[in-house]
């Protein structure tokens, strides 16, 4: 009996210790330019290879709460309507392996009514405005938009699933060790 429930704590221990410390289902973001702050947490769908689908989140731009405009067809690049002969083009993908979290297209958010692109090229951000059919900055302008400072990073799970499993993998292998202990007692026998 002290086996199997030695097995059992063992198999469990062994698939909890296995299985992925940090999922990329969710992303912290901070960001801070000229004209721009925005920070909070982006959530989505795994598309596979370490891209996520950002469906939504909670975060602020320029201290107001915003929403992510959804990407009509996941995983490939969208735009939106023309201003000045420009566009925003976007793809709401996030990238938790590498160094480049974002793509050249990026995510597209709405604070109250205006829409606001946040992209990276080359390692830099950048991000771009439109309110009322207005630019915030000429979106001629190289990369199309200004550059600012930011980190976009997978929210790492929490580290108790490591610690249950090892502690769970302690107590299969206490269970095994005292169940390979044999106790001999010593026979008595009398002489006559």
């Amino acid at each position: 009996m002290k086996r199997k429930i030695g097995f059992i704590l063992f198999a469990l221990a062994s698939g909890l210790l296995s299985a992925s410390v940090a999922h990329a289902d969710s992303f912290s973001f901070a960001v801070n330019g000229v004209g721009f702050t925005g920070s909070g947490v982006l959530t989505g769908t795994s598309l596979g290879g370490g891209l996520t689908n950002v469906t939504g989140g909670t975060f602020t731009i320029n201290g107001v709460a915003a929403t992510i405009v959804a990407d009509p067809t996941p995983g490939q690049m969208a735009n939106t309507a023309s201003w000045d002969g420009y566009q925003f083009d976007y793809d709401d993908i996030v990238n938790g392996k590498g160094s480049s979290p974002l793509d050249s297209y990026g995510l597209l958010f709405d604070v109250n009514g205006a829409l606001i692109n946040l992209w990276e090229v080359n390692g830099v951000y950048y991000w771009n405005e439109v309110s009322n059919g207005q630019w915030n900055s000429p979106p001629s302008e190289p990369n199309g938009g200004l550059p600012i400072d930011g980190a976009i990073a997978p929210t790492p799970e929490p580290s108790s699933l490591l610690l249950l499993g090892t502690g769970l993998l302690l107590m299969a292998g206490l269970v095994f060790w005292k169940s390979a202990q044999t106790v001999a007692i010593p026979s008595r026998s009398r002489a006559a």
